[in-house]
This record gives C-alpha cells, structure tokens and sequence, in this order.
C-alpha cells in the first residue's frame, strides 16, 4: 500500500451578487473587462481548471487535464445556480468531475456540499444552522445525483452546534483548519494539547451520542500556496505536502492541503497548470505517492483516533468567529488606521430583523402552513426550479389548506422573506474592512428586501426601526457616514418595484420593434394588456396596459404608461397606477390625436398632464439592458459619424500618409479619423 496519500481540496466559492429585486448580477465596472466578477473568475479559475495544460520544461503543452477529476473539491450552492445559468460549461464539468472521481477513488466522489449561503454556523441560530446544512444537502442531491459524504463549513468556522448540525443530516466528515484542534489522542491513549498531525482522520464524539470524522489539513503548505510563491512550481507543491514525518503507527500518512479555489488562477495567475502539474505527479505514483480524496482514505483508513474541538473557531480569524462580529483586528491589511467597531452594531441590527421575520413565520405562517419550519426547510426545491409547476408542488404539500391568490402570495412572500433574512447573513458582509464596501452592502440589500417582504406580509413598518439600529455602524469615511446614510445612499437604490419594471418595458417599447412580447427578464413576467402605437417618420409615440408579476411571489400589479420618441436619447414619458377603463380609453385617444398632428409638444403636455410626478427616459432602464438599448438608440448616430470619419480619412489620406512617410507628427484631428 502506498504510505502517502495526496488530497489538494479547493473550497470554490463566491459570495451572492444578485440584485435581491432582479434576481441578477447587474454590471459590475470594477471587473473590467468582464461584466462581473462572477464572469470574471470564471474566466480566470473556474474554466481553465476543466481544462488545464500540462507543459513540459520547454512549454510545450504535454496533455489537457480536467483538474477537478483528480482533486477534492466544494463549490457553493449559490455559485454553482449562477453557473448553471451563465456557464453551463463549467457547471457540466464540475458534475462530471464528480462522476469520474468515483470511478476513481473506490466509489466515492470528490465534490462535498457546503452549508447554503456561507452564513458563521456558529453564530446563526439553531433552525438557520438546520436549514443551512438541508439547503446545502438538497442542492447537491439535486446536481450531482448523489447524497453528499463530507460537507465544508464557511470559513471552516465550528462549533459543537454547528459539529450535530452536520451529522444530524447523516454529514460523515468535515475539514477544518490544525488550529482548530484543542487535543487529540490515540486509541485507548492520553489525551494531547499538541499541535494537532495532519496525517489522519479523527473521530469527534458530539453530546448527541453521534460522531463526526475531522480532518484538519497542513496548514503550512497551504498557507505557502494561497499567499506565498509556492504555487509558481507545482514540482514544489508535493515535494512540500510529502515531506512531513509519516503519521504514528505505521498507517499510511495522508498528505492534504486546503485552500480558496480561486487560488487556482485568479489568485495566482497559470494556478491552474501548477496544480495540474503536481496532480499529475502524484497520479504517476512519485515517490509512492497515489491520489485520493477524504471520503476514500476515511473508507479506506477509518478513524481510530479522537479529537476535541476548539469552540467557535475558523480558519481565516486568529480570535475564533469575532471577525464576523466584533472589531477583532482581523482585516485585509489595506488600510492602516481604520476599525472594525461597524460589525457588532450590523450583526445586531440584522439579529434583530431576523427575529422580527421569525415572529412573521411562526405567526402568519402557521395560518398557511402546516409547519412554517418544515415549509421553509423545503422551499428549497422551489428555489432549485423556479416554474408554477415547483411552486405547485410545494405548495400542495405544505399549505394548511387550499390557498386563494392572495394567500398563495403571502406564503410565498414568507419563504422568499425567511430566504433573504438567511442571505442577509453571508460571511462576506463582516470579512472585509468597510461598512461601504460592495459586499456588506450586499448584504444590506438582501435585509431590506426581508424587511420589504416582512412589511408586506406582516402589515407592520419594519425598516424604520432597523435604520435606527443601522445607524449605530459608522464607516471609515467621513463622505459614507454612517449606517444610515450608506443605506440611503446604496441599499435603497437598488431597490426595483413594479413601477420601475413598468417603466423598464416602456422604454423598450419605444426603441425595440420587438418589445411587445410577453416581457420575462429578472425576477418578473411582464404582459401586455393593451397597447397602442404611433409613429411619424423618426418619432414614436406609445401607450399601453402591463400586468407585472413577480415571478418569485407571483404578486400581481397592474400599470399603466405612457412614452414619447424623438428619436437618439430624447425620450419622454410616464407610469402610473391605471385609471378606469373609460377614462383610460380617453387619455390614449387625447396622446393618439395630438401626436397625429405632427404636435409633439401637444404630445407631451398631455404626458405632463395624465402622469403627473414621474419622468421616463432611458435612465429608467435596469442596468442589465442599459449597453444593449443604448447601442440600438445610437446607431444612427454612430453610423453617421463612421460615415463623416470615413469621408474625412479619405480626403486627407494623402496627406496623413506624407506625413508618417517624412516622420512628421499628424495633427490628432486628422489622426482621430485613422
């Protein structure tokens, strides 16, 4: 039998980034040049690691391995429901990786689960940290086709609770970071305070009655991979994971690192091809080494030995869990001077909403449900295919009794409220250094869409009082202030509502022939009910009925709209609840008459008039179409100004042509039109 076991584990993951309203990514500039950083990494890491070149010392490429296949590896659910939409290569790659490493490793996958949505297992509360770990269960049953062995905690972050949370839900095994041992020991042994040996799983015995098998990866190497220069020789790698003492009593000695995937390649530029060249070393047996994953050598190699756990730690805070709550000192480094003191008062004010959206549950939700607890545990499903038809399904089992359509949306705005006030909870949001920054305003809009959901449901104003709470955070920068001007500043922005999603489709009707279809984009169904068009020559007028529907709630609001084209960006128009059919009837003959006059201005009074108070233009458009309209609108002028730079290169190419011949400068009027 071999006596080195190789296992690199890479834990793949990105925090939310959808708009919680649109259910999307908008464009993210600081990405460039990609449109967000979920495109970008994927660009960077997730893709190339499917596919990673294997060079010789002359670099030329030997082999394309699909790294994936040979390692271990967690990829968060969030992430891979982003995938499967938006890079439904990789999110293939990945499944199939999970297939091939069974076949490879003795029956058992390589891919473990990860508690849903990065939330401190040890500071969520009990019913969160049961629905975390079936959430995570249940996605991965769904992708991969198969029940998960191992599951990753966030941020590797345990406690005893978290520890029963796991193996409650039939979780054999979990990786955790050497610090995070407080003693071990062998069979029938003393127990020992020492540095914990990477080398072998231990059997954790929880006051359950249960067990949990731990390992707990080389810390060392993996710190020297993720933020040293040892990924530059994937020779190296090994030669560092295999070198350590072989584990006490002959056992063969299992040699593993942990990391952040994106160390692969985005983290460290060609990470890919290093880890595909050390993988491919061990896969050829040097130095007696074979590959493995931790579900095979805890098969193979049972736990014998025991461990306890040190209560409420992580991997990536020296204090335990207090980066995720307290000003710890714990930081990205970037910025001498500024404190943490933020993250107690955001913590507190979201504890405190979440406890308001479980009164909400228990209370409203038990009129609806038969078990508003159970209900929430498996709206999963429903979240893993958005259709009427999940919807159907969930609702047909866990509803008390026949809903009506207004009930149906009040229970489904609970579950899409108890899932924002779980997503509220992201670890992203307290990791990093500033209140502002984009992940913990990320998680500021995930709290005010509860706290929307909450008012709706709950008939009670929830998100004065949070602000309230909010205000306590202050920011490091004098021009964010506090909590409460960052979420008027960058939380309630963001925020979509039916009027706005009418409006979105109003502009399109004006600069898209083909805007009239049924409109399915975001989080919303938008259908017409009536419209009615007009144009003369580069003008358009346009007016109509839309219903909205929430494709998430399937709340219902009809609107009505009004807009005027002049043709290039001069737009003008307006939204508004609908009046009665007749006088709605009159006001789109009054547009439609005044416009056929060839009386724009006539046009646009009557806008004026009949929606007062709002404004249509195309900074009404949701971000996601913003390029797209706007290089429809502008094509007319981009092509007349080609065509003028066309005819201006023309007249004067030999002239500009001497000039560079005779090295003489070219004035940069006559060199914008080269």
């Amino acid at each position: 039998m071999n006596d080195k076991w190789v296992c690199i584990h890479g834990h793949f993951y990105q925090p939310p980034r959808e708009n919680p309203w649109l259910e999307a990514i908008e464009p993210q500039p600081s990405a460039h040049p990609y449109r967000d950083w979920n495109e970008r990494i994927t660009a960077e890491c997730y893709r190339p690691n499917a596919a990673a070149r294997v060079v010789d010392n002359s670099n030329h490429i030997i082999k394309i391995v699909d790294n994936y296949q040979r390692m271990s590896f967690n990829v968060g659910p969030t992430l891979m429901s982003w995938m499967e939409d938006h890079a439904p290569d990789v999110h293939a790659a990945l499944i199939e990786a999970d297939r091939q490493s069974i076949e490879r490793f003795g029956g058992h996958g390589s891919a473990m689960a990860q508690a849903y949505n990065h939330m401190i297992m040890p500071l969520a509360s009990p019913r969160d940290r049961q629905t975390q770990v079936r959430w995570g269960i249940a996605d991965f049953t769904a992708r991969y086709g198969r029940k998960p062995e191992g599951m990753w905690l966030p941020e590797c972050a345990a406690n005893t609770a978290s520890l029963e949370a796991l193996a409650a839900e039939g979780i054999s095994f979990t990786v955790l970071a050497p610090r995070q041992a407080k003693a071990w020991r062998p069979p029938n042994g003393q127990w020992r305070n020492t540095s914990v040996d990477p080398g072998r799983a231990y059997k954790c015995y929880l006051p359950s009655g249960r067990t949990i098998d731990l390992f707990f990866y080389d810390g060392g190497v993996s710190q020297a991979v993720a933020f040293e220069r040892l990924l530059s020789d994937g020779h190296q790698i090994i030669s560092r994971m295999i070198g350590r003492n072989p584990a006490e009593g002959g056992e063969p000695t299992l040699c593993h690192i942990a990391t952040d995937g994106e160390t692969y390649g985005h983290h460290h530029r060609y990470g890919d091809m290093a880890l595909a060249w050390a993988l491919a070393q061990v896969e050829d047996g040097w130095h007696g080494t074979r590959l493995t994953n931790y579900a095979e050598f805890r098969a193979r190699i049972p736990a014998t030995w025991e461990v306890q756990l040190v209560e409420d730690s992580s991997w990536s805070c020296v204090h335990g869990i207090e980066r995720w709550r307290e000003d710890c000192g714990c930081n990205s480094g970037g910025k001498p001077g500024w404190n943490q003191r933020w993250r107690r008062p955001l913590r507190d004010a979201f504890d405190w909403l979440r406890e308001q959206c479980s009164g909400a549950l228990e209370g409203v939700g038990r009129v609806l449900f038969h078990d508003p607890w159970v209900a929430r545990d498996a709206y999963v499903d429903v979240l893993l295919e958005r259709s009427v038809a999940a919807r159907d399904r969930f609702l047909a089992t866990h509803a008390s009794h026949q809903l009506d359509a207004n009930e149906r949306v009040r229970a489904l705005s609970l579950m899409e409220m108890a899932r924002h006030a779980m997503l509220m909870y992201t670890s992203c949001g307290w990791f990093f250094d500033e209140l502002s920054g984009i992940e913990t305003v990320q998680c500021m809009q995930y709290a005010l869409r509860a706290a929307e959901l909450l008012e709706d449901v709950g008939g009670h104003e929830v998100e004065a009082a949070l602000i309230d709470r909010m205000s306590a955070a202050q920011s490091n920068m004098a021009e964010e202030g506090d909590g409460r001007r960052v979420w008027a500043q960058r939380v309630r922005p963001a925020r979509v509502d039916p009027a706005k999603v009418g409006a979105h489709v109003a502009v399109l009707t004006l600069v898209e022939d083909e805007a009239t279809k049924p409109f399915r984009e975001y989080g919303y169904v938008v259908d017409f009910i009536d419209r009615m068009e007009r144009r003369s020559g580069r003008s358009r007028i346009v007016a109509g009925t839309v219903c909205v529907r929430s494709r998430l709630t399937e709340a219902v609001t009809q609107l009505c709209f009004a807009g005027l084209h002049l043709g290039e960006q001069h737009i003008t128009g307006g939204v508004r609840p609908p009046p009665s059919p007749p006088e709605w009837a009159t006001i789109v003959d009054e547009l439609s008459a005044a416009f056929q006059t060839a009386d724009v201005f006539a046009a646009q009074r009557a806008i004026d008039r009949h929606f007062p108070g709002t404004e249509l233009s195309l900074s009404a458009l949701l971000p996601g179409s913003r390029e797209r309209v706007l290089s429809a609108v502008l094509g007319d002028a981009i092509a007349s100004a080609e065509s003028s730079l066309e005819e201006s290169f023309d007249a004067n190419a030999p002239l500009i042509r001497w000039l560079v011949a005779h090295e003489l400068p070219v004035p940069d009027v006559l060199y914008a039109t080269v």
